[in-house]
This record gives C-alpha cells, structure tokens and sequence, in this order.
C-alpha cells in the first residue's frame, strides 16, 4: 500500500507547453534585465551627452562668430591705421628745415623760372578750429616764364607732403618773362599725434655768407649727416659707356611722357594710381606711382599696366634700367613682367626693398633665351608679402634697354624678309626674275642661302629672300 502511494507521488515531464512557456519566460526575464541594468542608463547617458553636445555646439558658434566678428574688427582696425596712417604720412611730422629744403629742391626743378632765395618764417602756431599747429612759412621771390612757374605750382601739388601755396604775386616785366613772389606754408604734426618722423637727414653748409639761398630762421639748428660722404656713390648710376669695349647700344623704350599708362591692383584690398609727375629725371615728366597695399591676399601687388606701349623686344637686351624716385624706405619688391610669344608670364625681380632716397638708377637683367622671344614687357609692379603692410609713393622715368654693339644692330635691323619654297622646274634666275623682275638679285640669293654657281635647286628647299622696298612683288 505504501509502495503504490510513493508511485503515485513521482514528478513527471514538463510538457512541450510548459518548456515553451518557461523559456518565454526566461527571455523576457533577460530582456527587461538588460534595459533596466543596461539599456536605460546608456539610454540615460545618450541623452545627457547629446545635451551636452548641444551646448557644446552653441558654444562653438558663438565663439566662431565672436572670432568672426574679431577678425572683422581687426580688419577694419587695419584698414583705419593704414587710412590714418596715410593721412599723417601727408603732412611734415616735425617742422625741420633740411627735410623741407631737400623737398623744395625736387620739387621746384625747372630751367625756366630762377628762385633767388628761400625765406623761411619762425615756427608759429596757428588754429584750425579747435586745433593748435604748428607752421612755418616759406617766401620765395621767383623770375621766369608763365608756363614754367605754372608747372613749378603743378609739381608742388603732387609733393608727398602737404605744401599749401598761400599766396603768389605776379608782375610782368615783358612778353616772355613774369617776376613774383611766392608764399608757401608748411604744417606741422608735432605733438598732435606719434608718427614715424622718417627724417631726411642732409648735409648744410657751415659758416653760411650773407646771401645764401638756404639762409635759416633764428634759432635754427642745423643737422649734420656723418654718412653724407656716401652720397654721390648713392645716387650713381649702375652701368657705364665708357671705353670702346664697354660700348653698349641704349634703346630708349619709354619717357613715360604720355598718359598710356593704368593702376591694376592684384585684389581689392589695394589702392593706388598712376598719374604724370613734373618731377622727372628726363623729359617733362615722370611717372607718379602711389600704392596703398594691406597684404591680405595670396598675391599683394600694385601694378603698372604697360600694355598698349608696344615694348616689344625681338633679341634679349643685357640689361634694362629704370630711373626710380623714392621718398622713403619701403619692405616690398619691385618688379617687371614680361609676357613670352605663347602668352605665359615670366616675372623679373629689379629690387628686394626699396633703400634709397631720391633718384636712383635700377638694371635688371631680362631672360636670355632665345626661344621665348620676342618678349614684351606688359607691367612693372610692386609687391609685399602677406601680412605685410605699406603704403607709398615712388616716380618713375626713363625706361632704357642696353644691347652689346651687334645685338643692338640686329635687335633695330629694319631689313625684311619672306620664305620661298622651291618648287619643280625653278632656277635662282627665274625666282629672281619672279619676285624682283630682274636678274639683278640672282646672287643675293645665292650668298644668303648658300648656293652655289649652277648647282640645281631641290625641291622642297626654303630659300630666304630679302624685300627691297619698291622693287619686292
């Protein structure tokens, strides 16, 4: 009886059913394990970091515009030094006789009008509204033709510094001559704003005589230069004609007379103009180059277009020099671009920096091979390194090229010439007859294509053949 009832009691086999069931459950027990231990606070933390990376973000933008903004400010701060810079740079830093002299002399170069002498007036002070400055008069008693002291008037109006000519008086003395005197007045910046003074120091004469032309105010302090002695080695001219070895053919290419000539700037953030000076190393005028260049661009550089002038070189000339007139010391390189036959561009440095003032003569030498002539020069230009910034004025005048005595010959050879190819049946006689309507030229041609006495002529053969005006078909 005990033994049926322990049968009785075994545990028997889960069914399918159950084993399903207890599976399912299982899973479902693992499932909302991993998203209440695992899923849910990663589901937590995505959604904090995205959170976060929204600020982050906003963060980021207002720090790019903040920057944008910075760069914008600096910028327009750059541009008003420079726009500011400009208008100091225009105006005589301190009131210093030498500096003015030296100007003065530039400026009023002509053979015809005589200035007798320079008065200069003590520094005074003067008010311009609610300002004070200082300014110093100048009284120049003048002789000469209308048309020169017109152009010395002229020339004074493109001076780098303000001169104000106040007043002029005129007197007649016949058809051909007038007499005057001329009042200029010259302002001064000191103690009105720190500028670079970029004095011109300059040699002044000791123990002046009762008349000289440079006779000071009272007071005045004279300046003395201990590298005056350099001078003239300064202002030399770099080449030379002398002995027959040396003898060199010079090509005049431009007097910059006319007014062919136009400012291109490189970008937009560089300013400038070219216009005719009355300063000049030779002819009537020069030319006035003024640049303004904030180097912001890939390529910083003020051009002079001189396309147009037709300055076209068949042979490569040795050098080529250029007269140039600077009122200060500049950072940027000046150059010449030359334009080849198939149109590309080749670019020729004349000088890294500009370390002179006054007219000084600049040689470069152009390419030398052949095979990219004829080359024209299109532009001279001036250029600054990035982030290099600077703003000035130089003159420009008397554009030559030199060539070695029988390269000038045949760089300037106005003998012409056209190909012939020979074809069957043609005889030196008869292409003479043809082309010049006379046997006359039959050993020309022979001599410049190197025939000789009845040799036949192949076919196919180019021949050269020179035209002589008037009698060429």
């Amino acid at each position: 009886m005990v033994e049926m009832s322990l049968k009785s009691k075994k545990i028997r086999p889960l069914t399918k059913n159950e084993k399903f069931l207890l599976i399912t459950l299982g899973f479902i027990l693992i499932l909302w394990g991993s998203f209440r231990f695992i899923i849910a606070p990663q589901r937590e933390r995505i959604f904090s970091l995205k959170n976060e990376k929204m600020e982050l973000d906003t963060k980021i933008t207002d720090m790019n515009n903040t920057l944008e903004k910075g760069k914008k400010i600096k910028k327009e701060n750059d541009i008003l030094d420079v726009e500011r810079e400009q208008i100091l740079s225009r105006y005589f830093p301190i009131l210093d006789q030498s500096q003015i002299i030296y100007l003065l002399n530039d400026l009023m170069k002509d053979d015809r009008v005589a200035f007798k002498d320079y008065n200069f007036d003590r520094p005074s002070i003067e008010n311009l509204g609610d300002m004070e400055v200082k300014q110093m008069g100048i009284s120049i008693p003048f002789s000469g033709s209308y048309d020169g002291i017109v152009d010395v008037i002229r020339s004074i109006g493109t001076s780098p510094r303000r001169i104000l000519v106040d007043n002029i008086s005129i007197d007649r003395k016949d058809d051909n001559e007038i007499s005057g005197n001329m009042y200029l007045k010259i302002y001064g910046l000191e103690g009105l704003a720190e500028t670079n003074p970029n004095i011109i120091q300059v040699a002044t004469v000791d123990n002046l005589e009762e008349g000289s032309l440079f006779g000071s105010f009272e007071d005045y302090v004279e300046i003395s230069n201990e590298s005056s002695e350099d001078t003239d080695e300064l202002y030399s001219p770099t080449y030379s004609l002398t002995g027959d070895e040396n003898l060199k053919k010079v090509q005049l290419l431009t007097d910059f007379e006319s007014i062919n000539y136009t400012f291109i700037p490189s970008n937009e953030y560089i300013k400038g103009d070219v216009i005719p000076s009355t300063i000049r190393k030779s002819g009537k005028y020069s030319l006035r180059f003024e640049y303004n260049i904030i180097a912001l661009g890939d390529e910083n550089r003020a051009y002079i277009d001189l396309l147009g002038n037709n300055l076209v070189f068949k042979y490569p000339p040795e050098t080529i020099s250029l007269w140039v007139n600077s009122f200060g010391y500049s950072p940027g390189i000046l150059g010449m671009r030359f334009r080849t036959q198939d149109g590309k561009n080749i670019d020729v440095s004349m000088s890294e920096g500009i370390s002179w003032v006054g007219w000084s003569n600049i040689n470069v030498s152009p390419p030398q091979d052949l095979n990219l002539y004829p080359l024209e020069l299109t532009h001279i230009y001036y250029e600054l390194p990035y982030n290099r910034d600077d703003y000035g004025v130089m003159l420009i005048d008397k554009l030559e090229a030199f060539y070695p005595h029988n390269e000038y010959e045949n760089a300037n050879n106005d003998l012409a010439y056209e190909f012939y190819i020979v074809k069957a049946g043609d005889t030196v006689s008869g292409i003479a007859q043809h082309f010049y309507g006379s046997n006359k030229y039959k050993n020309e041609i022979m001599e410049n294509n190197g025939i000789a006495s009845g040799e036949a002529l192949p076919v196919g053969k180019v021949l050269v053949l020179v035209k002589h005006e008037g009698v060429s078909r």
